[in-house]
């Protein structure tokens, strides 16, 4: 919500810009009064900037100093003065300060990529790929969930390419109800002999959770220079809320460290918060985002690492 109205307020000034440069009369408009105009406008947006990066962080007491230096470089009339107020009377609610302690919704995060709703959504060898943690559907979408009647016998092997089938009936099963989604998970496009040709030759890893010896779960992974990068994070829709999400990541942590890498990396979409708030509560960082086009539409991903220790 606060960055919601950080944007409205950037926005009012950006149109009062426009509407006092729109009046101006032709000799008016020159080179020195252009350059006024862009220094003006460059604080409120650099302030802008870092209060967008300190929220993603968490960082309450940036967030806040740079919150308000937006609004005094964006105080040009009541509304924007009301809207600043509310602004900064925002960071004080409850839900706000439980933000920042990375205490809000984050059960329900952690449900949701104990689901399994994890993918990488680009290309298959995922030079640009767009991995992502998914929201769940509403619940009259969410597929029933059994629970064991015992305590199941739960163990991680990394697959070879003849489990190719396996990888890839497990993904279709945790991505088929997202199809509809816009853009649709490029997940849905490849195929057993795709994932198979991409163990065989390297340029990918994959691990099975494997519940009382029957495939629950499945990552997919590739080592990089100094890490490790995790994506298609798969659980079956009658195998979720168990823990098979993070027992997966956690051994994609382990094997980073095993391998001598310096940080586990995955990408995740701008707009799913929940999963942001999960990942950074586990240690993992915002580093870098990009918008992934595709003919079906766009999406904005966040790059998130963390750094390894010994585990």
């Amino acid at each position: 919500m606060i960055q919601i109205l950080l944007y409205t307020n950037m926005a009012m000034l950006l149109l009062a810009y426009v509407s006092a440069i729109s009046t101006m009369k032709a000799g008016d408009v020159t080179g020195r009064s252009i350059g006024v105009i862009a220094v003006n406008l460059f604080l409120p947006i650099a302030s802008l900037y870092l209060a967008q990066r300190s929220i993603n962080r968490k960082q309450f007491v940036p967030s806040l100093l740079f919150s308000m230096l937006l609004i005094f470089f964006t105080l040009t009339n009541m509304i924007q003065m009301v809207v600043g107020l509310i602004i900064l009377l925002m960071f004080f609610v409850l839900s706000t300060r439980a933000y920042f302690k990375g205490e809000i919704r984050a059960e329900k995060a952690e449900q949701r990529i104990e689901t399994g709703e994890s993918g990488d959504e680009g290309e298959s060898e995922g030079e640009s790929a767009e991995e992502q943690v998914k929201a769940l559907p509403s619940s009259d979408q969410t597929a029933p969930v059994s629970r064991p009647r015992h305590d199941p016998i739960v163990e991680i092997r990394e697959a070879g390419e003849e489990e190719a089938g396996t990888i890839h009936a497990l993904m279709m099963g945790a991505f088929e109800e997202y199809r509809a989604a816009v853009p649709p998970s490029s997940a849905l496009s490849e195929t057993v002999e795709s994932i198979r040709e991409a163990i065989r030759n390297g340029s990918e890893s994959a691990a099975i959770l494997y519940e009382d010896d029957k495939a629950a779960a499945m990552v997919r992974f590739r080592m990089e220079e100094d890490s490790i990068y995790f994506f298609r994070l798969s659980v079956l829709p009658a195998r979720r809320r168990r823990g098979y999400a993070k027992k997966l990541i956690q051994w994609i942590e382990q094997r980073g460290v095993g391998q001598g890498k310096l940080y586990s990396r995955c990408k995740v979409r701008q707009s799913v918060q929940n999963n942001m708030v999960l990942y950074q509560d586990r240690g993992y960082e915002i580093i870098d985002q990009e918008l992934v086009v595709r003919p079906e539409g766009s999406v904005k991903a966040l790059k998130m690492e963390k750094k390894l220790g010994p585990v």
